[in-house]
């Protein structure tokens, strides 16, 4: 989101190039038309922050002026690692836990949260596809809770998932990690609330997962 300088700089070079065009045309100048000048920077950032928090979301602007899925909200997610045990030779179970993603017009933060560890986007960004779908891909940290670091070190990965609609009521991918894991993530269930511990999030839908 553009700062109340940038919005500055950006009307105070409208208003040079207004003033010039006045001049060329040559209409009387005076200071008096600069007057108004902190008053339209103040109501046009209190737009800009209006919209890129809450309006963008609206269906009147949806497709023409915001190309973006709206994925803000706690998702009930799946995950299928394709990890094998050296020790039992055998896969693991499907991982339930929880996507939190939060979300403006121009910012994205997701994390996702298991039992064990927290996983928290370095990068993230989504593309519009010719098809009306979206494709949403982010590369991430994952911190284990101090207890089960022995058998899980904090590593990187990166995920790509595909959002069909620009309100999309389930969402399926992929991830890689630098522990040269990889699997399938389901997103589903999605509540308008954004918790920080598995904990709340958890109890968003009164169940134990």
């Amino acid at each position: 989101m553009l700062t109340r300088s940038q919005i500055s700089a950006f009307l105070g070079l409208s208003v040079v190039y207004w003033i010039g065009l006045l001049a060329w045309r040559g209409v009387p100048l005076s200071w008096e038309m600069l007057a108004p000048f902190g008053s339209v920077v103040g109501a046009v950032s209190l737009t800009i922050f209006v919209f890129d928090v809450w309006a963008w979301k609206w269906i009147i602007f949806r497709g023409w002026l915001i190309k973006r899925p709206n994925l803000h909200g706690t998702w009930k997610t799946e995950l299928q690692s394709d990890w094998i045990n050296p020790e039992t030779n055998e896969g693991i179970p499907t991982i339930h836990c929880f996507m939190v993603i939060r979300q403006t017009a121009s910012k994205l933060s997701i994390r996702l949260i298991t039992e064990e560890s927290r996983s928290q986007t370095v990068s993230a960004g989504v593309e519009a596809c010719s098809d009306g779908t979206f494709e949403v891909s982010c590369t991430y940290r994952n911190k284990p809770r101090s207890a089960f670091r022995y058998r899980s070190e904090v590593h990187y990965g990166a995920m790509l998932l595909l959002a069909e609609s620009a309100n999309p009521l389930r969402i399926e991918g992929e991830y890689w990690t630098d522990r040269k894991t990889s699997g399938s993530v389901t997103l589903m269930d999605r509540k308008p609330k954004t918790p920080v511990t598995f904990e709340e999030a958890q109890a968003l839908y009164k169940s134990v997962c």
